[in-house]
């Protein structure tokens, strides 16, 4: 949903973050079904609890306009899916299914049947996590196994206590969630703007933000002037970036003589040359624990 952009869909940008939100499950569409029942069918209480809050969404977070005028004053792009958080799908989805089954269900029998078609309406609706087959965690981070060949790799290779690296935005996100001792060169807002809007030639070429030359490059696949390119590394202070192996970008980075220290199956890792390195110290708060101990 985070490379959706108001400005490109317009009134469709609702519909398609809905798609996207609801990952080919229907329980959107359940809880519309939900919220006419109570509606309908409901008790004065039940109406008080749910309908104020589902009118109020479709008439602002699910309405096509609303995103559009929103836009308007807030960038919304990175963010609106979380307004989906705010409806209690699950709970008036359960509570409905309790509802029905205790409303029409005279005796055992039907009960039981009722029961049976709504967990088949439950089952069909949602998406089975195992459909594929299951496929163990290779470590205890819950991390994929290539992402920690890919720190160990940077790790050996580089004398540096905290090295900096530019990597995919996958593996960008993930390597700052594993091992905070790797410093990134761009960080998650900076990428997200970045796949979101776009790195454009005059954001290429600004002096005061070099990472938009990495975003170029590592993000969105772009080839630039060798010079121009490496000089963002030395600015940001960027020594290895992590790239898809026999991808044009990995071609693109041993053309302009950047060094491949390492591969995995599907990631290569190449090491810059820095010429002059600025060190990284994390700051020492010593004094304030012990000033904080002595007034306890």
């Amino acid at each position: 949903m985070q490379t959706l952009n108001v400005n490109d869909a317009g009134f469709s940008y609702i519909f398609k973050c809905v798609g996207y939100y609801g990952e080919g499950t229907l329980y959107l569409l359940l809880y519309l079904f939900v919220i006419i029942f109570i509606a309908v069918k409901g008790e004065k209480r039940e109406r008080l609890i749910f309908l104020p809050q589902a009118v109020t969404g479709l008439l602002t977070v699910f309405n096509p306009v609303f995103p559009v005028v929103l836009n308007r004053f807030f960038d919304v792009n990175k963010e609106y899916y979380r307004f989906f958080w705010m409806f209690p799908v699950i709970t008036a989805v359960s509570f409905a299914a309790v509802n029905i089954v205790f409303r029409f269900s005279k005796n055992m029998v039907r009960g039981t049947v009722i029961s049976l078609i709504l967990l088949c309406i439950f089952g069909t609706a949602g998406s089975f996590i195992y459909e594929n087959g299951y496929s163990g965690n290779t470590n205890i981070y819950q991390m994929p196994g290539e992402l920690l060949q890919v720190c160990d790799i940077i790790h050996k290779d580089s004398d540096e206590q905290f090295p900096k690296v530019m990597a995919e935005y996958d593996y960008n996100m993930q390597i700052r969630q594993y091992d905070a001792s790797i410093l990134l060169a761009c960080d998650r807002e900076q990428y997200i703007d970045a796949i979101t809007n776009g790195v454009d030639s005059e954001a290429i070429r600004a002096e005061e933000n070099y990472e938009n030359r990495l975003l170029a490059v590592v993000g969105r696949g772009v080839r630039m002037d060798e010079e121009a390119f490496k000089k963002a590394l030395e600015e940001t202070d960027t020594e290895y970036l992590v790239v898809t192996r026999d991808s044009d970008i990995a071609d693109y980075l041993e053309e302009i003589g950047l060094i491949p220290v390492g591969h995995t199956a599907n990631r290569s890792v190449y090491r810059y040359e820095l010429k002059e390195h600025e060190d990284f110290e994390l700051a020492d708060y010593t004094g304030v624990w012990e000033m904080q101990r002595l007034f306890k």
